[in-house]
Parts: C-alpha cells; structure tokens; sequence
C-alpha cells in the first residue's frame, strides 16, 4: 500500500504520525498522572477537614447548645471542597453531581481514589462523631477539562503545524514534477528543453544535469541529421547516376534489339520463326517496363519536367490504370519547394500509394500535400484498407522514409483511420523565402 504513496504523500503521512502519536502522549500522561492528583488534593483537602472539624468540636464544647452549634458549624463545612462532613449515623451529603457529570463515567472511575474515612470523636458534651469522606468529583472535572483543553488545543495546533509542514514539503517537492515533465519531454524529442534551477540544491543540481543532457541530445540529434542527410545527398546521388545508366545505356541497348527483333520477325515470316519473335519481342517490352519502374523508384523523372504537382498527377494516373477499381483523389496547393523537400514529399505520397493499394486492399486513397503554417509542409495519405493490426511493425519502405523525414527535420506519424484505414502524415520543414531549406 505504501509503495503506491508519492513521495510527499509518505513524508505527510510521517509527519502526521508524529504529531498523532505526540498527542496521544501527552493525553495519556494526563490520564496516567490524574488519579495521582486527585489522591494528593483530596489529602489536602482531608487534612484541611480535620482541622476545621477540631476547631468545630472545640468551639461546640464551649457553645451554651454544642449540637445545635456543631450542626451550624458543619453545615459551613460543606462549603469545603474536595470533602464531605457529616456527623456519625446520618446519611453524608450527595457528591458534587454537575461537576461529575463533566467527566466521563470511566475516567471518574479511573481516577477516583479508594474512599478513606476520617473519624473525629467529639467530646463528651457535644456527643457521637464527626466523619469525614473524600469528594473528588470537583477535581476530577477540572483535570477532564485540562485534558478535553489540551485535546482541542493540540489537535488544532497539530492542524496548523501540519498544515504548515504539507505546504512546505509541497513546495520543496514541486519541482520534482517539473523534472519528471522534464525527462517526459526529453523522451518525446523536445531537445529544446531548460529546466529551472528551483527547490533545494539537491533538486537544483539534477536540474543542471537535465539541461546538461538536453544539450548534449540536441548535439547528437543535429549530428544524426547531418550524417542522414549526407547519406541520403550519396544515396540520391547514386540513384541518379544508375537511372542515367538505365536510361542513356540500357535503354538505348534495348529499344535497338526491340528494333532489331521486329525487322527480324519480318525477315522470317517466311521461315516459320515470327511466333519465337513475337515471344522474344514481349519478353523485350516486359524488360522495358521495368527498366521505367526502376527508373521511375531511382529518379522520377516528371519531378523534374512538371514538379510535384504534376508528378504526383502522373503518378496518380499510373495506379489508376494498375487498379481501375480504386479512387484516387490528389489536392495539392501550389506552394515553393526546393528540390529535397519536393522529392521526399513524392516519395513520401508513393510509399503511401503501395501499401494502401497492394498491401493494405483499399479501394478508396486520399492524397493531400499543403502547407501547415508558415515553416512546414503537411504531406497526407488516407485510405479505407485494412489499418495497422496490433503488434504491426514498420517495413523498410516506412523506416528509410522516417530517416529520410528526420533528416529535413521534419516527423512523421502513422495512425488507423476512422472508422477504419490508415492515416500517413509528415510535416516537412519549408526553405525559408529565398534561402535553403
């Protein structure tokens, strides 16, 4: 149970205990000493009796009527406190019953101390005895109320320390959630992150480790980026120089034989051999096209010739034909891009084509590249195939688009669609107006 307890929940509590047990200390050290108290003033008030009565006695011998004068003597006596006097054979006076009635039953009979009876013998003039009987009530009321008083006081002085101390431990511990959203943000990429030295020196001192990380997050994310992006510069590069292979050799080399095997087919139609060519020329086209895919994976050429709107409508076109049963739409706003931006939006919108139509069986995609505010570009493909099924993993394709993505410095998000589909989305940084990206 404890262990589910923040931390300043534990110190409150602790410090809560302390005061309890304080007090219930000190409450029952009254308890404890009361009966002790009580057995010393009622000594004293025995004592004081005695005298009283000898004098009563004393002066009664001498009295012209010493009964009538004992009994005005005693009926004084009943103003004493803490005793009751009465003369032998009579019934003694009630006890001090609304002082009594103060104190709870158990506590009087705690603190009650075993009845003593004093016996005065009174001369032969006057007569019989006077007896004396300890009456604690009165005191027994007023020690209930010591420790009714200090019940109340310190419980509201315990409210008040405690009070106090909770406030106390909530600001010297305040600054522990803001490390803890610290560590959060530093865990979601927020590298630009400072935290305040607040809170004790303890407290201020993980706080400079925090920004210190932060810091050191931030170097090692910009160099990421910066080795990313000149892998990509090599890749792109690389790419380049193969589809211009592709085109300017391969392709060249493999129109001539398409060429060469048409006047061929015509030549032999005579020979029997035209079915062999006609295979052989099908062969040859099927070569072809794929020479344009893997052309068109390596470098697109329409990004160059129509930008990204018009390579994105080529693109759009070409799954069309592919997939005459699915709905295509593109929107895309005209806006100034540089030359990675727009290719990674392009590759970005094409990697979101494949899965949605081959991998995914959707019939209905939705492309739509615009900015989002002044610095980014929001590239979004929405479709209604199958979604992201629990446990999925990212392919090659989605995590050589998140580096590419992270090395602009932009993000991307995947997400199920409602109600069902997926959802690709990434945010690119735009070149700032008349600079580089």
């Amino acid at each position: 149970m404890i262990e589910t307890l923040s931390l300043r929940s534990r110190i409150v509590l602790l410090l809560a205990g302390v005061l309890a047990l304080g007090l219930a200390m000190g409450i029952s050290t009254l308890i404890l000493h009361a009966g002790a108290r009580i057995r010393t003033e009622a000594e004293a008030a025995t004592r004081l009796a005695e005298d009283f009565v000898e004098n009563a006695l004393a002066r009664a011998a001498i009295a012209p009527d010493p009964q009538a004068e004992l009994k005005r003597l005693l009926a004084q006596a009943q103003k004493l406190r803490h005793v009751r006097i009465f003369l032998e054979g009579e019934a003694p006076p009630a006890q001090g019953a609304p002082e009594t009635s103060r104190a709870p039953a158990w506590f009087a009979t705690l603190a009650t101390p075993r009845e003593k009876t004093t016996r005065i013998a009174a001369p032969e003039s006057v007569g019989g005895a006077v007896l004396i009987l300890p009456d604690p009530s009165d005191e027994i009321a007023e020690i209930w109320e010591e420790i009714v008083g200090l019940g109340l006081g310190g419980a509201l002085v315990a409210l008040a320390t405690f009070a106090l101390i909770f406030l106390a431990v909530s600001r010297t511990l305040a600054p522990v959630s803001t490390l803890a959203q610290g560590l959060e943000a530093l865990e979601k990429g927020e590298r630009g992150l400072r935290l305040p030295r607040a809170g004790p020196p303890e407290l201020a001192v993980i706080a400079d480790r925090i920004n210190t990380l932060a810091d050191a997050l931030a170097r090692l994310d910009a160099e990421n980026r910066d080795l990313l992006r000149r892998m990509i510069d090599v890749q792109e590069t690389e790419r380049r120089d193969i589809g211009r292979d592709l085109h300017d050799e391969m392709g060249p080399f493999l129109f001539a034989i398409r060429a060469g095997v048409g006047a061929l087919r015509r030549k032999a139609a005579s020979a029997g051999v035209t079915e062999d060519c006609e295979k052989l020329d099908a062969q040859i086209a099927a070569l072809q096209a794929v020479n344009r895919r893997i052309l068109a994976r390596l470098r697109p050429a329409a990004l160059e010739e129509l930008g990204l709107a018009g390579a994105l409508d080529a693109l759009v076109r070409g799954w069309r034909e592919t997939h005459p049963r699915a709905t295509i739409t593109l929107n895309v706003a005209d806006c100034a891009l540089d030359e990675k931006t727009a290719l990674i939006a392009y590759r970005i919108a094409q990697e979101g084509l494949t899965n949605a139509l081959r991998h995914a069986g959707a019939l209905h995609v939705s492309i739509d590249v615009r900015p989002a505010g002044a610095q980014e570009l929001r590239v979004r493909v929405h479709d209604d195939g199958t979604g992201f099924k629990p446990g999925w993993r990212r392919g090659l394709g989605l995590r050589g688009m998140s580096e590419r993505i992270a090395a602009l410095g932009g993000r991307l998000t995947l997400s199920n669609g409602q109600p069902k589909g997926a959802v690709l989305e990434a945010l690119l940084p735009l070149p700032e107006p008349g600079g580089g990206p």
